[in-house]
């Protein structure tokens, strides 16, 4: 026969504690932030559904919100900014480009210069080839003078298209790691 254990120790069965509190992630949010979405990506031609995507990964990863709903839009705001500043780095990085092309030009350029920028171009012809998975194909596309958009991207690579940017970044990140700095 097992002994009663004193009153003291012994505790009463636990209550129910309820449904979780809220998360900006809730579906049923959706429609407190989808036109403030839509409104600032066509703004500044923005894709709204990249844009969407990114709000709820981070909507997802945070903790849950006493206010929701308020979260969300703050969440989308930020995001609109990070978008556009990654917009302008990408035009930033578009023009430095064209104007070193239009630097360059191999009619214009002595033999050294020239045989340096085949150099170059077969190391990274060298690099993009030696990437990870889908990377040196994404790479390659990007290298296209106009580079594709993301719908194109994503048809001509089948990838969905809210993979593109982060896969994307992977990408560039390892191939920074790959190749030297240049010396300009």
């Amino acid at each position: 026969m097992t002994p009663a254990l004193p009153p003291s120790l012994v505790t009463p069965p636990s209550a129910p504690l309820g449904p979780p509190p809220p998360s900006a992630a809730d579906p049923a949010l959706r429609g407190a932030f989808l036109g403030l979405l839509r409104s600032l990506a066509a703004a500044r031609a923005l894709d709204p559904e990249d844009l969407e995507q990114q709000v709820w990964l981070r909507a997802a990863a945070e903790r849950r919100a006493s206010r929701p709903a308020a979260r969300l839009r703050a969440l989308t705001v930020q995001e609109f900014r990070r978008a556009l500043a990654e917009a302008a780095e990408q035009a930033r990085s578009r023009e430095t480009a064209a104007r070193l092309a239009a630097r360059s030009r191999p009619e214009d350029a002595s033999p050294e210069q020239r045989t340096l920028a085949a150099e170059r171009a077969r190391e990274l012809r060298t690099a993009v080839a030696r990437l990870p998975a889908r990377c040196p194909a994404l790479v390659a596309a990007l290298l296209e003078s106009p580079a594709p958009g993301y719908r194109e991207l994503a048809e001509r690579l089948a990838l969905p298209r809210g993979s593109i940017g982060p896969t994307r970044a992977r990408c560039l990140a390892c191939l920074r790691r790959m190749l030297p700095p240049v010396r300009w």
